[in-house]
């Protein structure tokens, strides 16, 4: 293997090699710390490969969500259908998609080429506040994607708005979890990023069995896409064929990493750096 670095950075010639690859089903996003940017920018970070279908476009920044536009329904499913008949993903992150209808064409593919370890992060409101989720396209998002996923990513405000029970506890955290394990047939990660004194999540299994990942209270204001950017580490990590306990310790990890770098861009509540671990 020879290398240069003519350019600034060390170019080798190898055997060709492949990368385990992650989808991830979502909106854009302008500022780039959350949505898709924020997905490819994890997967890459968590060693697989990213590739990306946009099922909504959304200008926004740092400061709030100032328009969101669909796509039209059969151009998602074409985009779906392209990745899967020649790059097969081996993981699928699902964020916002803009529209009923939108919801139930990503359903529908996915179904039909059996999509396995789906992450459905059922974004509702965006970091800055701004409502991402009207009450139709929750009801069809449950409906119609939760009993694909493997594992949904609510937190807490999310958790609430899904089962109708306030949680202002670790106790509630754990209850939340299991009536949204056992109702949705699917494993659920509630994140306590939300409203809590620390950062502990706790995963629900559909049989009631129940673990918690402790993670610590980082002091950074900068928390724009931190649910994306977990999603999607979970989903690049089940696609490098972890089990999911390990998976998502592992984003964890690097979520707390990433968040730990204390990059600050922008007005409002920032991104944070995705490629801390490359510095």
């Amino acid at each position: 293997m020879r290398g240069d670095t003519r350019h600034g950075y060390a170019q080798h010639t190898a055997d060709p090699h492949t990368l385990p690859a992650a989808l991830t089903i979502a909106t854009t996003d302008s500022s780039g710390g959350a949505g898709i940017a924020a997905d490819l920018k994890a997967m890459l970070a968590n060693d697989v490969y990213g590739m990306c279908v946009v099922a909504g476009i959304t200008a926004q920044n740092t400061t709030g969500v100032q328009l969101i536009a669909p796509v039209d329904p059969a151009v998602v499913r074409e985009q779906i259908d392209s990745v899967f008949t020649d790059i097969r993903p081996a993981a699928v992150k699902i964020g916002v998609i803009v529209g009923d209808d939108q919801i139930e064409t990503v359903a529908a593919a996915l179904r039909d080429h059996h999509a396995e370890n789906v992450v459905v992060d059922p974004v509702m409101v965006a970091t800055s506040g701004s409502s991402l989720a009207d009450s139709s396209a929750v009801r069809t998002m449950t409906r119609e994607l939760f009993p694909l996923a493997a594992l949904i990513t609510p937190n807490i405000p999310e958790a609430q708005a899904l089962t109708g029970a306030e949680i202002s506890s670790a106790a509630d955290m754990e209850r939340a979890a299991r009536a949204l394990a056992e109702r949705f047939g699917c494993a659920a990660l509630v994140k306590g990023g939300h409203g809590t004194q620390d950062a502990n999540d706790v995963l629900a299994l559909p049989d009631g069995a129940t673990q918690w990942f402790t993670g610590e209270r980082i002091g950074n204001p900068n928390t724009h896409g931190t649910g994306c950017t977990l999603s999607s580490a979970i989903a690049a990590h089940l696609a490098l064929g972890e089990p999911l306990g390990n998976a998502i310790a592992h984003a964890k990890a690097y979520v707390s990493g990433a968040l730990r770098a204390m990059l600050d861009l922008g007005a409002g509540s920032g991104p944070m750096d995705h490629g801390w671990a490359q510095h």
